[in-house]
């Protein structure tokens, strides 16, 4: 979307998400709190065999940020292959 499209929209009291105008004249969009209700699955990958150590410590670490933001991880899908191998 074009920025003069969001200011119009925002103007005109038309934008889809809750907007404030503030002293200097901007427009701050709001901050709206997210449901949190669907199932969260994390994705990893690395290049090659020789990083599969890696790829355990990356999945760690997506769950534990996950679970830090307060998402529920339902699956961990991990993946080990090359960027120049299109068949997954």
């Amino acid at each position: 979307m074009h920025y003069q499209t969001a200011w119009q929209w925002a103007r005109d009291g038309k934008m889809p998400v809750p907007v404030t105008k503030t002293a200097t004249g901007r427009y701050l969009v709001l901050e709206q709190p997210s449901e949190r209700d669907g199932r969260t699955v994390a994705y990893c990958r690395v290049s090659s065999a020789d990083q599969k150590a890696d790829l355990e410590r990356q999945a760690g670490r997506v769950v534990t940020a996950a679970t830090g933001m307060g998402l529920t991880i339902a699956d961990v899908v991990s993946e080990i292959g090359s960027g120049l191998n299109g068949r997954r």
